[in-house]
């Protein structure tokens, strides 16, 4: 038998969770509450801007000032056309135009060094180095000398036998026309029937006899020429060894070939010294000649006889020297693209100012440009542009930047431009005659910027456009 249980209900829950409270709010609510929500905001942002309101209102005002500021004042230079000379600069070292390696002419030992025959000493041509034993020398010369003397003596034995065979022909003639005659008698008497063959066999024999004789010394007369000129030759060759012989012993003597001041002496006594070993070294220092390079591209600038100003040190204030140029090489160096000048000066050897040879020297010299050209102050360049002060309708000036075209630059005072300036440079294009290029101030100016301008003078400019400048600063 079944038994069923019976069921409890369980009464139903009748609260609700806030969202569900929400979601089932209705819409109208929604509307109000975003309503009042920016009310609250404008109200905020009213009262904001009252406040700022009120506070610029009260806020003291700064008093004003009718105060008014010019414009900068600023220098200028006219551009103009003006005849210039353009500058190379090359670099070159000094030497001696008349130096002198003393070397020994003979070999021998040192016997003499003369005190002070030291380096840097000066001395005068002629003046002795060294001596050196000169013996055999002199036993050479006077051996040279004996042997001419023998042959003097032999040449003087030929004119003396030389005469006594002449005589003795002019015998033996005499004697042969004797023995021709007493043969010519022994043949008339033969004739006659008085005479007899053998007598004059003996005759004719004793005639040839004298013909012999006579010939011989005709042979030993003609001989005596070719025998002279032997001797004579002989003669010469001795003198020669003699002249050798003398000069040898002169060359045993080192003397100086030049006048200069001593670099260096290379031997000291009991030093042996041979043929060729160089003893000194001279060097004048009144002439030098310094090979200057210049660029390769002044070859057509620069000419013989243009004056080169030369400094050893830094090229400020006046040269060392001035050279003028006398030969310049041909041919440039293809690797370095310079040309070889070669300038040559004169100097006091004893001046303190004197250029010493092996100085590395800068060279410059100025050739005269044909074309006249616009010089403007280096400084006033920048970046390939300069400022212009064009004229305004009021007085007042505009900055105006202009692209130049630069040519060369040169170095030195241009007075009848501006007398502090010392470097300039050349503008080929870009500036017209009466331009006012700005040259001071330049880092507080800019394109259109109004300015004043002090320092325009130039007797080119045309008198519509110039306008009175200010005192200079």
């Amino acid at each position: 038998m079944h038994h069923k249980t019976p069921s409890v209900s369980t009464p139903v829950e009748t609260a609700t969770s806030p969202e569900a409270k929400s979601t089932t709010q209705p819409k109208g609510l929604r509307v109000i509450s975003v309503l009042f929500r920016i009310a609250v905001i404008l109200v905020i942002l009213g009262a904001t801007a009252g406040v700022v309101k009120i506070l610029m209102a009260t806020k003291e005002q700064p008093a004003r000032s009718d105060e008014t500021f010019a414009p900068i004042r600023v220098r200028t230079i006219i551009a103009d056309l003006h005849s210039v000379e353009r500058t190379w600069d090359g670099y070159g070292t000094a030497r001696s135009m008349n130096d002198a390696n003393v070397v020994a002419e003979v070999a021998g030992r040192v016997i003499e060094r003369p005190v002070g025959i030291e380096p840097g000493k000066k001395i005068e041509i002629g003046t002795v180095l060294m001596r050196l034993d000169s013996s055999d020398y002199t036993n050479a010369l006077n051996a040279a000398n004996q042997a001419a003397s023998a042959i003097e003596a032999q040449l003087n034995g030929l004119s003396v036998e030389s005469e006594r065979v002449g005589t003795q022909i002019r015998f033996a003639d005499d004697e042969i026309s004797a023995a021709q005659n007493d043969l010519d008698r022994t043949r008339r008497a033969i004739d006659a029937g008085a005479g007899s063959a053998g007598e004059l066999d003996v005759k004719t024999a004793s005639l040839r006899r004298v013909q012999r004789e006579v010939e011989s010394l005709k042979q030993k007369l003609e001989l005596i020429p070719s025998r002279r000129a032997q001797l004579l030759a002989q003669l010469a060759g001795q003198r020669a060894n003699a002249s050798t012989a003398q000069e040898n012993l002169s060359r045993s003597v080192i003397r100086s070939p030049i006048v200069g001041v001593l670099q260096s002496v290379n031997a000291r006594r009991g030093d042996w010294v041979g043929l060729g070993t160089p003893v000194a070294r001279v060097i004048d220092l009144s002439q030098i000649e310094v090979p200057v390079r210049f660029p390769a591209s002044a070859m057509s600038w620069i000419s013989l006889g243009h004056e080169v100003r030369l400094w050893a040190g830094d090229p400020a204030g006046e040269p060392d020297q001035i050279g003028i140029i006398t030969r310049i090489a041909p041919e440039a160096d293809t690797s370095s693209r310079t040309i070889t000048v070669f300038v040559e000066l004169e100097q006091d050897p004893s001046s303190a100012d004197r250029l010493s040879p092996g100085r590395f020297v800068l060279g410059r010299v100025r050739a005269p440009d044909d074309n006249k050209r616009y010089v403007i102050p280096r400084r006033a360049i920048h970046s390939g542009r300069v400022m212009i002060a064009s004229p305004q309708d009021n007085g007042e000036f505009r900055i105006e930047v202009r692209p130049v075209t630069m040519d060369y630059s040169i170095d030195g005072l241009m007075v009848s431009l501006d007398a502090k300036e010392d470097q300039w440079t050349v503008i080929r294009s870009g500036l017209g005659i009466g331009d006012r290029v700005v040259i001071s101030l330049l880092d507080q100016i800019s394109q259109g910027l109004m300015v004043n301008v002090v320092g325009v003078d130039s007797p080119s400019i045309p008198e519509q456009t110039k306008t009175d400048p200010e005192a200079q600063p």
